[in-house]
C-alpha cells in the first residue's frame, strides 16, 4: 500500500487537503484519517493526506508499529490549510489554527458542533468509533484491504469500543470487525484485545499530572465549565492507592483552567466499573447525580460505568444543562 510522506505542496495532484483528528488523539482518530486517506486515494483523489495535531498515545505507537504502517505526520498548526475534521467537530478538540483554516468536510461518530460555515460535505454515524464508518465505506468498494492494514482498522474499533462491550457499540461495528479480522487472520478477537489493552496499563509509570492530560475532553453544560479524563485499566485497583495524588493534581488543574469541575474516571476493563475522582467547586454534585457514595479515601466507584460518551456525558447533561455548542 501506497504510504506517502508529503511535506509540500504537489502540483500533480493539487493542493493537499489535510485530514485531522482531535488533539490528545487516541487510536480512532489517526487511524482513521489514515484510513480515509487511503479511501481517498484509491478513488483517485491524492491530495487528500492524513496528519496529526498532537503526540500519539502509546497503544497507537504500538499498533503502527505492529502493522508496520508510517504514522501520518504531525502537523500542529493547519492555518491556510484545507482540511477533513475525522472523530471530532468540537472546537475545543480541533487543531491549532482551525479558525483560519477550510472545514471542507466532517467524517464523525459524535454530536456535530459546528458554528461556522457548514463544509460541503458532512458523514455522521452513531457508530463505536469513526475507523467503523470508514472500513465500512472501503469494504463496499473493490479496494483490495491487506491483512496488515484490516489488523491496523481491527485495533481502532476494538479500542474505541471496549472489544465491542462499550454501550456505544452497534451492530455495524461488530459486522466490520467481524469482516476485519477474517482478512487480517486474527481468529480469536478477545485475546487480541486483551494484547491491545495491556498495552493500555502504562499508568502506573506516569505522573499524575500526565495520566490527567492524556485522554481529555473539555466541555461546558449549563455554564458550568469542566474536564472529563479516562484512564482504561486492566485493573482500576491498582491505581486506588494514588488517589491521593491524583485528586491533588485534578485539584490543581482545575485551578489553573478555571474548571468548576474536572473529572478523572479510572475505568476498568474487565471489572467494568470506574473509580471516579473529581475536583472543582461542583465536585460534591456527582453523588447526587450518579446516586453513589464517596469512598473514604473521597472516590466515587461506579458499577457498569465504561464510556464517557454514553455514560458520564448525559447524567451530567441532564442535571447541569445541554452542552455548549
Amino acid at each position: 500500500m501506497y504510504q506517502p510522506n508529503m511535506t509540500v505542496e504537489n502540483i500533480l495532484i493539487g493542493e493537499s487537503v489535510y485530514i485531522v483528528g482531535h488533539k490528545k488523539p487516541d487510536v480512532d482518530a489517526i487511524v482513521s484519517a489514515y484510513a480515509y486517506q487511503v479511501y481517498r486515494h484509491a478513488r483517485g483523489d491524492f491530495n487528500y493526506i492524513a496528519v496529526r495535531c498532537d503526540e500519539p498515545n502509546v497503544v497507537t505507537e504500538w499498533v503502527f508499529k505492529e502493522t508496520g504502517f508510517n504514522m501520518p505526520r504531525l502537523v500542529e498548526d493547519v492555518s491556510g490549510k484545507k482540511i477533513v475534521l475525522v472523530d471530532h467537530t468540537d472546537p475545543e478538540q480541533r487543531p491549532n489554527g482551525w479558525e483560519k483554516a477550510e472545514i471542507i468536510e466532517v467524517m464523525d461518530h459524535h454530536k456535530l458542533k459546528l458554528e461556522t460555515s457548514i463544509p460541503p460535505k458532512i458523514t455522521i454515524r452513531p457508530y463505536g468509533s469513526t475507523t467503523t464508518l470508514v472500513a465500512n465505506k472501503l469494504l463496499q468498494t473493490n479496494v483490495t484491504i491487506r491483512p496488515e492494514f484490516a489488523q491496523l482498522m481491527l485495533s481502532a474499533i476494538l479500542d474505541d469500543t471496549l472489544a465491542l462491550r462499550s454501550p456505544i457499540t452497534t451492530h455495524i461495528d461488530k459486522k466490520v470487525a467481524g469482516e476485519l479480522s477474517a482478512i487480517s487472520g486474527i481468529s480469536d478477537v478477545d485475546d487480541y484485545a486483551k494484547k491491545l489493552f495491556n498495552k493500555k496499563d502504562v499508568w502506573s509509570k506516569m505522573s499524575a499530572e500526565k495520566i490527567i492530560n492524556t485522554d481529555i475532553k473539555s466541555f461546558e453544560m449549563g455554564g458550568v465549565k469542566m474536564t472529563i479524563t479516562q484512564a482504561e485499566t486492566m485493573d482500576n485497583r491498582k491505581l486506588s492507592k494514588r488517589v491521593p495524588e491524583l485528586q491533588k493534581a485534578l485539584e490543581k488543574h482545575a485551578k489553573a483552567e478555571k474548571l468548576e469541575l474536572a473529572i478523572l474516571m479510572l475505568t476498568d476493563l474487565l471489572r467494568e466499573d470506574a473509580i471516579v475522582i473529581c475536583a472543582g467547586e461542583k465536585a460534591g454534585d456527582l453523588e447526587r447525580i450518579f446516586g453513589v457514595q464517596l469512598e473514604k479515601d473521597g472516590s466515587l466507584i461506579i458499577p457498569g460505568m465504561l464510556s464517557r460518551k454514553k455514560q458520564m456525558v448525559p447524567p451530567l447533561v441532564r442535571f447541569y444543562g445541554e452542552v455548549k455548542e
